[in-house]
Order: structure tokens, then C-alpha cells, then sequence
């Protein structure tokens, strides 16, 4: 009896296991429990709440921990008491809701398996579940788009296994799965829709996969309602199915789906009917966030970032990975060329997805790595595609023996040797650069967070008693950790403009002169400054219109004139084999939580300056803003800056910049026409081989495709030239 091993699902699931114990690894990046153990044992249970380095995390766990089953039918339906309203509706209800349902069945089991700092782990693990499924989906999908009809469809599986294999090594998922945020679970239920509505194309069997579409949508929309583009892949899929099978074979999936998706969502996120003013508000509230027109300090950091560039370029370089979000380009041409040829098939489906959701999440004023995620498993699908496409195009043409002897038998065989290797060279080096930046950032889990590293400095090297400050909106140091008490040090009060007592600098605040008396009145009574991440030193100088006061701060206690100097400062960079990747120019969210650069600054004695002197040192060559610079973030005033005036004026007049008797000047048309000229003798060659069927081969074509490949390259040139400085 033979027995037939089918080798290359077990390949697939092997993959998604080495995914998930990559997202296992560290999981307890932030030593969650050690601190809520000690928290609890010196405070009691509600201060061993909500320690959790990263901000959203730490909002769902609080909304998750208060969750209960209502005791009636009417106290479900009371919006105002019910303890299943979580009046939370930033994100869905759906990852809230399971985390406390999890939470609760373990209580049963031992209560302290429901505390907080296990629930918070209880809920990374989730998520690394999550992400490891969406390894599976994406390798299914890879299978699902592949037309092969080769025997075992061996290019089918090379492409859905080597998308598999990039998806567990992508840096951001391997990153945001150990957060408990909706991301990952979002991008989960995204992929099983978008697969759903590959296989309804299709398929002999519309009602399981229309409700399975449904199903997913729902899912998607109750966990962030940013899927609600969603309906534009469903609608495509039912369109071609329309297409090809005709009109009765539409409308029960569309019902079905539709059904599905109401029903589901509904079940899963009930409270957005029921309570239904405050969830329209809330959504409506996260558009205006997104869109810059609400102003909060956390987005401050987009102000003067290009929409769409500054995604990409953080996607090419850290979220994907350089090698592979080259490859992603390639592959969205590639694809490009097939709609072309008409031969991209089910690929519609995905690339409605990509270009409807890209389009709308590129052209907000917020730009969070995250919020681009639903989009990489199926961009890296195009990797893999185009990879495997050059792979199978080099065999079919050495099998065919296309190479024919143009200059001899030696340059055929050197031609066909290139043309072999080629494609495995491309493979690899796009899998093992992968694998390098995602192994690098994983890597930062297996040092204690910089964070944890600068309250143990504190405690062995500042004395008990000292007065410390910090900068709001950033966590306070030290933290809890060693058995090392945090109330041994004291932090700097004051009562702020309103009569609340308050702690930290307000570095956020306006500048004012009220700010800058503050902070002279302040910094004499401290013996350090802490620094939990560079958060704010980094996004305020985005602003100088409105923060020249703070900026001045950071000039001066940067280079030692404040009155403190900088002790130590803890760094901990994706690393891997001795090579680091600074990414201090990626986007804030990429490191602030769990590998941010944490700095102490310390007083110096004696302290150079009373509360007057350090009051006039740091208003001295400052003019404080107008109204008009308090400004939400896509907001911009009409008025030039101080600076920017002074610039203009210093500048070269247009007359010296671009002299009047140059020869472009003189001659302007016949320049221009001899540029265009050039680009299309430039670009002739590929219309030629691209419009063979016309007479002049595309000739006509050749200066429009010379200028877009010109903008085209510069742009990549602009995006990839900072890699370079980026490897220390």
C-alpha cells in the first residue's frame, strides 16, 4: 500500500506555527506581570491596573475589565446601566467582548488568571492566534489567485508558500502582535472576507461562501469600523459573478451576504444599535481625529507630512521591509499589466480592496503605521506573485530554448545561465532581507524596555527623597519593578491655570508666557528630568510656528544649558548579527511603545539660575505665537511665519535663481521639446515590445511614459536614498 504524503500543506501549517512562536516570543515584553505583582503587594488591586506601556492596549483593557452580564432582559437593553455597554466605541466591541469572555471562563479556573496583567497577556496571545491565521489565509488566497494548471500546481503553492513565509516575517505584524489592540484581529477578519469573496467569483456553492463573506464582514466592521470599505471587494465579486454566470446566480449571495453582515455585526457589537447617538458620535469623532480637524497632542507628529508619501515610505522601509517593499512595487506593476491584458481575473477583488482602502487611509492627516495593515498580507501577495511569475517565465523559456545563439553558442548558454538564476536570486534575497528586519525588530524583545532599564538606573543611582518631573503625555520613571517602591521618589507638583493640582510638564501646552514662568518655576526644584520616549521632543519641533518657546527648551537642555545634563539615555534598536537599524525616522508608533529611547537628565550643582534668570533664559530670542498658530493639524494658517519670512528675504531673488539670459530661458520651447524628445527615446524601447500590434509601435505613447517613469523613479529614489543612513 503507497501512501502519499502531501507534503506542501504540511509546509504551509509549519509556517504558520514558526509565525506564531515568532509572536509568542516576548510576549512579556514589558515584565507586565512582575510589575502588577509588585503593585498589587505594595498598593493594593487598583493600582495594578493599567500599567501597560502602550496607550490603546491599556484603554481596552480597562473598558474589557469592566465588562459584566447584565442581571435582566431590561438592564440589556438600558443603554445607561447596562454593564455590557462598554460606552467605548473608538474601536469595536467585538475584541472587548471576547478578551472578557475568555477572561471570565478562566476565572473559573484560578481568579488571578483574570486580573489584569494576565488578561493583557491572555489577550497578546490572541492575537499572535489571529496573525498566525492570517498566515494561513494568505497562503489559501495565494493558491486561490494563482492560474496554474501545471501537475499538483507547483507554482500555485510556490506562491502561496513563499506568501506564507513573508507574512510571518513581516516586521509590523510580528510588532503589533504583541499588543492587544484590534489591528491584528482586524486584519484577520479582513483577509477571510477579501478570501471569501475570491472563492464566490466562482463557486458552486454561493451560499456558504456568501454567508462566510458576510460572516467576516461583520466580524470586521465589530472590531474597527474602518472595514467598512469591505462592501467594495463583495460588491466587485458579486459583479463578476454577474458576469460570468449570469443574473439569477447574483441575487441570493447579495442577500445572504448582506443578512449576514447585519446579523453579525449586530450580535457582536450590539450597543451600536441600541446605543446608537453616542457610537455615531464616537465614529464620527475618530474621522474628524483621522482627518486632522480634531486636535489632539498624540497627532501632532503627522503636522508637515505628505499623505500617501509618508505611508509608503514607512511601509517600504520598516513595515514591510526594504527588500520586500521593493518587491511589493514590482508586483503592483506586474499586476497593473495583467488588468492591462486582461488577464488579472479574480485579482479585481484584491485590488479593489487595495486601491478603494489605500486611497482613503493615504489621504488622512493621521497616519499611523497600523492603520495601513489591512493592506500588507494581500500587497505581499503581489510580491510573491511577481517573484513566482519571473520564476516561471525563466523555465518556460529555457524549456522552450528561446535563448537562441544571437553572438554564438557561449553568450546563448551565459544568457540562459542568467536567466536561470535570476529568479532564485530575487526569491532569496527578498525572503532573507525579510527575514532580517523582522528577526531584527524581535530582537528588541530579548532586552528589557527601555523604559525598565532607566527605572533601574534611578533606583541605583538617585537617592531616595529626590524630586523628579516628567513630560506629560509620556509615562512616568521610574516604574515599578526589582521590588523597588516608586514612591520613594517624589514627584514635582504644581497647581495649574485652572487650581488642579498637577505633575509632569505640560510641554504640550501652549507657549505662553504663563508656560515658560511654569517651567522656570519648576526646574529649580527638581534633581531630574525624566524622558520616557522621545515622544514629544520629536513631534513639537514639527510645529515651530506654534512651539518656538518649548523648542528653545529642548535646544537648551540638549546641549547642557538648561541647568541638567544628559546621565544616560537607554537605546534599543531592531538589531540582529551585529548590524542596527536606527529607526529613529520611522513613524512614532513604530517605536515608542516597546523600544523607545529613554533619557535622564540630572541638575547639575550647583543649579546655575533662579526661577527669574531660567524665566528670561528661556524666552530670550523667542517671539511667542499668535492665536493663529493653535491650529488642529490639517488646519494651516495663511500667514507666513517669522521665520519663514526672514528665509524668503535671505534668498536668492528668481532673477539670480534662474537667469533670464540662460539657454533654457532664451530658448524655452526647444527645451522642453528636447526633453520630451529625450524621454521618449528613453522609453521607446518598452512601448515597442509592448504595442507590437501598431504600426509605430507605441512611438506616440513614448514622451507621456517617460514623464511618469521619471516622477515615478525619483520618487523611489527619494524614498529608498534614507535606508542608507538608517544601518549603523
Amino acid at each position: 500500500m503507497k501512501i502519499v504524503i502531501r507534503w506542501r500543506p504540511l509546509a504551509l501549517f509549519g509556517i504558520a506555527f514558526l509565525g506564531l512562536a515568532l509572536r509568542l516570543y516576548g510576549l512579556d515584553w514589558d515584565q507586565m506581570q512582575a510589575r502588577s505583582q509588585l503593585l498589587l503587594r505594595l498598593y493594593g488591586a487598583d493600582y495594578a491596573q493599567g500599567n501597560n506601556f502602550h496607550p490603546d492596549e491599556r484603554q481596552i483593557l480597562f473598558h474589557v475589565v469592566q465588562l459584566s452580564w447584565p442581571h435582566s432582559l431590561g438592564q440589556f437593553f438600558d443603554v445607561a446601566t447596562s454593564p455590557l455597554n462598554p460606552h467605548f466605541f473608538a474601536y469595536g466591541s467585538f475584541p472587548l467582548y471576547l478578551l472578557a469572555t475568555i477572561g471570565n471562563i478562566l476565572s473559573h479556573i484560578s481568579p488571578t488568571l483574570a486580573n489584569f496583567a494576565n488578561l493583557t497577556l491572555t489577550g497578546r496571545v490572541l492575537n499572535a492566534l489571529f496573525d498566525a491565521g492570517t498566515i494561513l489565509l494568505t497562503g489559501w488566497l495565494g493558491l486561490l489567485l494563482t492560474n496554474d494548471r501545471t501537475p499538483g500546481r507547483r507554482y500555485a503553492w510556490s506562491v502561496a508558500l513563499l506568501a506564507a513565509s513573508l507574512v510571518a516575517f513581516t516586521p509590523l505584524q510580528v510588532q503589533l502582535s504583541h499588543f492587544y489592540t484590534v489591528d491584528t484581529m482586524l486584519l484577520f477578519f479582513v483577509t477571510l472576507t477579501i478570501l471569501a469573496c475570491v472563492v464566490l467569483v466562482d463557486t458552486e456553492k454561493p451560499v456558504r461562501w456568501s454567508l462566510i463573506a458576510g460572516l467576516g464582514y461583520g466580524l470586521a466592521l465589530a472590531t474597527k469600523f474602518s472595514a467598512a470599505p469591505l462592501a467594495i471587494p463583495l460588491l466587485v465579486a458579486l459583479a463578476m459573478r454577474w458576469y460570468r454566470h449570469g443574473l439569477s446566480t447574483l441575487l441570493v449571495p447579495l442577500l445572504l451576504a448582506i443578512c449576514a453582515t447585519l446579523v453579525t455585526f449586530l450580535i457582536a457589537m450590539p450597543y451600536a444599535l441600541l446605543d446608537m447617538r453616542e457610537f455615531i458620535q464616537q465614529v464620527s469623532d475618530q474621522g474628524d481625529l483621522a482627518r486632522g480637524t480634531l486636535d489632539f497632542p498624540y497627532v501632532r507628529q503627522f503636522a508637515g507630512t505628505t499623505p500617501f508619501v509618508y505611508q509608503a515610505q514607512n511601509m517600504l522601509l520598516w513595515g514591510m521591509g526594504l527588500t520586500l517593499g521593493l518587491a511589493v512595487v514590482a508586483g503592483f506593476l506586474w499586476l497593473c499589466w495583467r488588468i492591462w491584458k486582461c488577464e488579472a481575473g479574480a485579482w479585481l477583488v484584491v485590488l479593489s480592496w487595495v486601491v478603494v482602502y489605500g486611497a482613503i487611509t493615504g489621504s488622512f492627516y493621521v497616519k499611523f503605521m497600523r492603520y495601513m495593515l489591512p493592506l500588507y498580507p494581500f500587497l505581499t501577495l503581489m510580491a510573491a506573485s511577481v517573484l513566482i511569475a519571473l520564476l516561471r517565465f525563466s523555465r518556460e523559456r529555457t524549456d522552450r530554448n528561446v535563448v537562441a545563439p544571437l553572438a554564438g553558442a557561449r553568450l546563448s548558454r551565459l544568457m540562459g545561465s542568467v536567466l536561470t538564476i535570476l529568479p532564485y536570486a530575487a526569491i532569496t534575497i527578498v525572503l532573507a532581507g525579510t527575514m532580517f528586519q523582522g528577526l531584527a525588530l524581535l530582537n528588541v524583545y530579548s532586552q528589557p524596555n527601555t523604559r525598565i532599564q532607566a527605572s533601574r538606573w534611578i533606583y541605583s543611582h538617585l537617592k531616595p527623597g529626590s524630586v523628579l518631573t516628567y513630560e506629560q503625555w509620556d509615562d512616568a520613571l521610574p516604574v515599578a519593578i526589582d521590588n523597588h517602591d516608586p514612591s520613594i521618589y517624589q514627584q514635582a507638583n504644581y497647581v495649574d491655570a485652572n487650581r488642579q493640582p498637577q505633575q509632569g510638564l505640560d510641554l504640550y501646552g501652549d507657549d505662553t508666557t504663563a508656560k515658560a514662568q511654569l517651567v522656570a518655576k519648576i526646574l529649580p526644584t527638581v534633581d531630574a528630568i525624566t524622558m520616557a520616549s522621545d515622544r514629544l521632543d520629536k513631534s513639537i519641533p514639527r510645529l515651530p510656528c506654534r512651539y518656538p518657546l518649548t523648542i528653545h527648551y529642548y535646544q537648551l537642555l540638549f546641549s547642557g544649558q538648561l541647568g541638567f545634563h544628559l546621565a544616560v539615555q537607554f537605546e534599543n534598536h531592531p538589531n540582529l548579527l551585529g548590524i542596527t537599524l536606527n529607526d529613529s525616522n520611522a513613524d512614532e508608533s513604530y517605536s515608542v511603545f516597546d523600544h523607545p529611547t529613554s533619557r535622564i537628565f540630572v541638575r547639575n550643582n550647583p543649579y546655575p539660575y533662579t526661577s527669574d534668570q531660567l524665566f528670561h533664559t528661556l524666552l530670550q530670542g523667542i517671539q511667542l505665537p499668535p492665536s493663529c498658530a493653535n491650529l488642529a493639524g490639517a488646519q494651516h494658517s495663511l500667514l507666513l511665519s517669522a521665520q519663514q519670512i526672514a528665509d524668503d528675504q535671505q534668498s536668492p531673488p528668481f532673477g539670480v535663481q534662474f537667469p533670464a539670459n540662460s539657454f533654457s530661458n532664451t530658448f524655452p520651447i526647444l527645451t522642453w521639446w528636447l526633453a520630451l524628445m529625450l524621454l521618449g527615446v528613453l522609453a521607446y524601447p518598452l512601448m515597442f515590445s509592448a504595442f507590437r500590434g501598431l504600426t509605430d509601435r507605441g512611438y506616440i505613447f513614448g514622451k507621456t511614459l517617460g514623464i511618469l517613469l521619471l516622477a515615478y523613479f525619483t520618487l523611489i529614489a527619494w524614498l529608498v536614498i534614507p535606508c542608507v543612513s538608517s544601518i549603523v
